[in-house]
């Protein structure tokens, strides 16, 4: 009897490990890759398509005659050519199949002429499928003639079919949120503050479709989401490095990851995103293994300060009567010159800033002064001395880059991180700064937020066109900066949130997130890193008043997400009664935060929610119609469970909490529950 048992389970064993492993099987003019998750079937016949796709139990995914470009390649011939060569302008050859130990693999290949020497160049892209997972990895190689260069792919472009009612989630920021429309195309340009990571997802009430690049060296990449005639079409957009051209043949240096989740997008995100990001040099450390100051770590306010007038210093110094000492201030035109004007000849500092910083320092606050790490004005002084166009980045005719912010209307050009120059330019900005102010570091603007640009220059030290350099170098500038010029304690820290700038800079301004009523913000960004980053801001605060809702809104969301709070100009605090109440609630914030860093610093953000019960909506200028009364659950370094509630409402709300508790919040207030497992 027990024989017959054992025999039993084996066979059962044997079944399970059957479904797990992945098989290529032909049929009907069609070959599928399948294993017990993922289903994809491609045509078999004269040409390249995909006639069904189905993930986890989905519904099916994609339409016959919607996959016939799965790849589109640019060239640059030796002549100056720049034939774009589709599937469509090329000969298919049909597929191989590869098999391995962990996964199986169809490679379907196509050949071009791209010129008359009776020689093919094949191009090569191929589809795996790992045993025991859902990820389809999409990896593309193409041949080239003597003397050619591949200068621009999209790849892998996958179309899938628009369900109704769709959202696009977006990694831009904190993560966005859209409603699919027709006729629109969603973009996310990598590393920047429009994709601070490497993923786009397409939610319905069913589940979530997810893309992902995997590039672990952080090159520039434009992700993209277009919605035509009920097909969403996912597809990257890289503009080539020169190096990726190696002995004739081009291959990009990543593979992506498509797949479907029931779950929906955040358990997407947390199930394959999160493992990539974590296994990445910028993400592989947890933020109680980083060496920041104890004194950022512990911050729980910032406030922006603007000019050096009696009417900046006296807000200053009233908000830190106020909220008590220990506030960061971001200073703003601490410089002679206009804002976005003459970078970077801040100097010779407005007289009375050294003083300002240290009356501010003497009261246990910190001071950050502002430059633009990446533009420099060709009209600054020092864009001549210094040669400055030879540090600018160059277009492939040569041309510059230039950039005109409504602050100040002038031309900046763009410097490529690259150069020598620019590297001793920043470097002596941040001994000057530190030496002649004696400020607590500095914040350098941009260099998280802006995309790079390809750069064509003949006299930097990278290789032409696209790829990891723009990343790499300024992690190199900054890098120097810290080990040989930064006085202990002091910090450096950046624009908007990249993912790749994490361990390069101590904390990161989190503050472009799009946010309109019909552009939602969702918690994409602490999902993923809320244990290994410090953040401060939610979004721009108001600039001119606090008392719309928009102020109360933002602290609301940036307490929830773990982010330093503030990032206001004292100077609206305090203009009558109704602000008073603003600075108030955010004085209840700041000391309720103050006792939650054993959560806060190090733990991980799980997920947001909204109370049941007494919980009013509000129209909130720029943001849309929310709750008053919002949540989020979160575990603490040592896996304390933990739900926050905040109240941004002027009354008190009986609301009830996913574990069926009911409590009332009182006027403006934050509480916190611990949960039992």
């Amino acid at each position: 009897m027990m024989k017959h048992i054992l025999s039993i389970s084996l066979l059962t064993i044997a079944a399970l490990v059957s479904q797990a492993q992945t098989t290529v099987k032909t049929a009907d003019g069609s070959v599928t890759l399948a294993n017990s998750h993922t289903s994809v079937t491609f045509d078999a016949g004269k040409r390249f398509d995909i006639l069904s796709m189905t993930h986890n139990g989905s519904r099916e995914l994609v339409a016959p005659g919607d996959n016939l470009t799965p790849w589109t390649i640019t060239y640059l011939g030796a002549q100056g050519e720049t034939p774009e060569v589709t599937p469509a302008t090329a000969v298919y050859r049909g597929y191989t199949t590869a098999i391995c130990d962990t996964a199986s693999t169809l490679v379907f290949h196509w050949v071009t002429r791209l010129r008359y020497d009776g020689k093919n160049y094949p191009v090569e892209m191929s589809v795996t499928l790992p045993d025991n997972s859902s990820l389809l990895e999409w990896r593309v190689k193409a041949s080239l003639p003597e003397g050619w260069k591949v200068s621009e792919v999209k790849f892998p472009t996958v179309a899938v079919k628009s369900p109704e009612e769709a959202k696009v989630i977006t990694p831009a920021g904190w993560g966005n949120e859209y409603k699919l429309r027709t006729d629109t195309v969603y973009e996310a340009n990598y590393p920047s503050w429009s994709a601070s990571m490497q993923m786009m997802m397409l939610d319905d009430a069913e589940g979530a479709y997810f893309y992902s690049p995997r590039d672990y060296a952080a090159c520039g990449k434009l992700m993209t989401i277009g919605e035509r005639l009920g097909r969403s079409e996912f597809t990257t957009k890289t503009v080539v490095s020169e190096a990726w051209n190696k002995d004739g043949v081009f291959e990009l240096p990543w593979t992506t990851v498509t797949s479907f989740s029931p779950k929906g997008w955040a358990e997407a995100a947390k199930a394959w995103y999160r493992p990539f990001a974590h296994s990445t040099s910028w993400g592989k450390v947890q933020l109680k293994d980083r060496d920041i100051p104890k004194w950022l770590v512990e911050k729980d306010l910032w406030l922006r300060a603007k000019y050096t007038g009696d009417t900046t210093v006296n807000a200053v110094h009233r908000a830190i009567d106020y909220y008590g000492e220990d506030i960061a201030f971001h200073w703003y035109f601490w410089h002679n010159h206009a804002y976005d004007s003459h970078y970077p000849d801040y100097f010779p500092a407005k007289p009375e800033f050294r003083g300002i910083v240290q009356k501010v320092r003497e009261r246990n606050c910190q001071v950050m002064p502002y430059i633009n790490g990446r533009l420099w004005d060709p009209a600054a002084d020092s864009y001549t001395a210094r040669e400055g166009w030879k540090a600018s980045c160059r277009r492939p005719d040569g041309a510059l880059y230039t950039e005109i912010y409504p602050t100040s209307i002038v031309p900046n050009t763009v410097t490529c991180p690259a150069s020598p120059i620019w590297h001793d330019m920043l470097i002596e900005l941040a001994d000057s700064i530190q030496e002649r102010l004696g400020t607590d570091g500095l914040y350098i603007d941009q260099i998280a937020a802006a995309a790079p640009y390809p750069c064509y220059a003949d006299n930097h030290p990278h290789a032409k066109g696209g790829g990891e350099f723009w990343y790499e170098k300024y992690k190199g500038i900054i890098d120097d900066m810290r080990a040989d010029h930064l006085r202990p304690g002091n910090i450096i820290f950046s624009e908007e949130n990249a993912e790749c700038y994490i361990p390069v800079f101590d904390i990161l301004l989190t503050v472009n997130t799009p946010h309109t009523p019909s552009c939602k913000i969702v918690p994409l960004y602490p999902l993923i890193y809320s244990d290994r980053v410090l953040t401060t801001a939610y979004t721009y605060s108001p600039y001119t008043d606090v008392r719309l809702g928009d102020f109360r809104y933002q602290n609301m969301q940036c307490l929830l997400y773990g982010s330093q709070l503030g990032w206001v100009d004292p100077r609206l605090l305090w203009v009558d009664e109704a602000s008073e109440y603003e600075a108030k609630y955010l004085k209840n914030l700041v000391e309720f935060r103050k006792k939650q860093h054993d959560v806060f610093i190090g733990g991980q953000y799980v997920r947001e929610f909204v109370p049941e019960g007494d919980n009013p909506t509000n129209t909130v200028p720029q943001f849309g119609t929310d709750y008053m009364v919002k949540g989020a659950e979160w575990i603490s370094p040592k896996g304390q469970r933990v739900m926050y509630v905040v109240n941004s409402d002027s009354k008190p709300h009986k609301v009830k909490l996913p574990t069926g508790k009911w409590v009332t919040m009182k006027p403006i207030s934050a509480q916190r529950f611990n949960l039992k497992d």
